[in-house]
């Protein structure tokens, strides 16, 4: 890195102070196409980095033009420095390209696979194909380890429930993406297994003691920057263990520079999350949360805007972030010791990955390869957890419910099926299918229920699973022939300990659902 480094400084010392706070923004866009609108508002901010969401996502074609469109204004005017694209393609329900990349599945998938091997080359394969889309940072692996606190829930985008299986698959993902050229990115530092509240809502407080906080969460991270890992996403969560003065990581001096800079001695990039989250913008700004996050140690600020969570009417919170960081220069609140600094991290690591446009034939390359390996790894990881009425293979005629809403907590953006699990399974076995919105009515379902071969309820998260647990069990007093398909991880199918058959999946991707009907039907 010395080489791009050298180059860094050269680069570094004919930029203005706006372009260098440019530099240390990702901002996101609200265009499937570049307009006047978006080309005015990168100008004026001078952004040198753009973070991607599935609402910038239609297909292939769409995304590499826009991509290209990027880059073309992005150079124009900060005298040929590319931006850093970005993205959270992690697998499963948080993977923003569905229809223009292959679908992979989610963390706690690839751990259940027992072989570290395939979480690399999954990471390789969906590198290789974000770096043709022009995407050289994937805002991934999840280095969160599950937590054991009795209110935490179970999560699909944790490849495991110890540090060492986290350390052990997120590794081997990470390495994958690296080999095809990207930055990879551990999040959520250090770490949010043990957290109960969803940051982008709420504040978080986890009372982790400090050497029970480094054995598990920060564990996995420290093992993964050993192996090369090139960045970091900070939490939004606040750890009293590791900061007594109970302030968020990302604001977090003493995390950041004190543990991360220098107790595990990391060189890489430090991105924050997203700050119009409500943990930061609800309490401290997203303006006044750049500033401190920047002075504690971040490289990079996440701002998204319009629509993307915490500002559903669309209000510009991206624009007086980088005025109030511009405004931390002049003062002497931010020092220009500080922003040359993390600059001169983000232009040398820029520098090391080369050209950032998409390839000129991303449009025609075949990747029906990459689609059978992620079909077959969603196969792999289907159990049958029990079977106490012997009800597989399950007859023609079943019923199948499920809810239909495929919203998400967070920045979980569900998989985009043309139907959900109802009609999807009853298609390919046979049956026939209820979607509900919220809760079913079940009265108008007992003659249905009692009278069907056999009943399969689709749940997909552990909300769902709470949600429908009491219906469940009047479902079972109906028809003794209940299978229950957990499109989650095991844990979130434990209350439902009642129910005769259980058939986990870990995922709800169109993959995960096909895998769970071949199961159903061969059983």
């Amino acid at each position: 890195m010395e080489a791009y480094y050298r180059q860094a400084d050269e680069i570094l010392a004919k930029m203005t102070v706006e372009q260098k706070i440019g530099q240390m923004v990702m901002a996101s866009v609200e265009v499937t196409e570049m307009d006047e609108k978006t080309r005015n508002f990168l100008r004026v901010n001078q952004i040198g980095n753009v973070i991607l969401f599935g609402k910038n996502c239609v297909d292939r074609a769409q995304l590499a033009k826009l991509n290209r469109q990027i880059q073309d204004e992005v150079t124009a005017y900060t005298d040929g420095i590319q931006a850093l694209l970005s993205i959270d393609q992690e697998g499963g329900p948080v993977t923003r390209i569905r229809r223009g990349a292959t679908v992979f599945p989610c963390a706690a998938a690839m751990g259940a696979t027992g072989d570290p091997d395939l979480a690399y080359l999954q990471g390789r394969i969906m590198g290789n194909e974000m770096r043709a889309l022009g995407i050289a940072f994937n805002l991934a692996p999840v280095l969160d380890t599950n937590g054991t606190h009795k209110k935490a829930v179970p999560t699909r985008r944790s490849f495991g429930p110890t540090a060492r299986d986290t350390a052990l698959y997120g590794g081997a993902y990470a390495r994958g993406l690296r080999d095809a050229g990207l930055i990879d990115c551990g999040k959520h530092f250090p770490g949010s297994g043990d957290s109960t509240v969803d940051t982008h809502f709420a504040t978080s407080i986890v009372h982790t003691p400090a050497q029970e906080a480094m054995e598990k969460a920060v564990r996995p991270f420290q093992q993964v920057m050993k192996e090369g890992l090139r960045a970091i996403m900070t939490s939004h969560t606040c750890y009293t263990g590791l900061e007594p003065r109970c302030i968020p990581a990302t604001l977090s001096s003493t995390i950041l520079q004190g543990l991360v800079r220098g107790q595990l001695g990391f060189q890489g990039l430090i991105i924050s999350d997203g700050m119009q989250m409500l943990a930061i913008a609800g309490v401290y700004g997203a303006a006044r949360g750049s500033v401190l996050a920047v002075q504690a140690g971040c490289d990079l600020v996440i701002v998204g805007n319009g629509g993307d969570n915490a500002d559903p009417e669309g209000e510009d919170v991206q624009t007086p972030c980088v005025q109030a960081l511009r405004q931390a220069v002049k003062t002497g609140e931010l020092s220009i010791e500080r922003v040359n600094d993390t600059v001169r991290r983000i232009i040398a690591h820029k520098l090391m990955l080369g050209d950032l446009y998409p390839a000129a034939n991303v449009i025609t390359r075949d990747w029906r390869a990459h689609e059978a390996f992620a079909a077959a790894l969603a196969e792999m990881v289907v159990t049958v957890q029990r079977d106490e009425e012997k009800l597989l293979p399950l007859p023609q005629g079943a019923l199948f419910l499920s809810r239909a809403s495929r919203a998400r907590l967070g920045v979980e953006e569900g998989d985009h099926l043309v139907d959900g699990f109802a009609p999807m399974a009853a298609r390919l076995c046979k049956g026939a299918a209820v979607e509900f919105e919220q809760r079913p009515d079940l009265s108008i379902l007992r003659e249905r229920i009692e009278r069907a071969p056999a009943v399969v309820f689709g749940v997909a998260s552990h909300g769902e699973m709470i949600d429908c647990l009491e219906d469940l069990r009047v479902i079972r007093q109906w028809n003794p022939r209940l299978c229950l398909a957990c499109l989650d991880v095991p844990a979130v199918a434990e209350p439902a300990d009642f129910v005769p058959c259980l058939i986990t999946s870990y995922d709800q991707t169109a993959n995960a659902i096909r895998a769970v009907c071949k199961v159903l039907l061969k059983g």
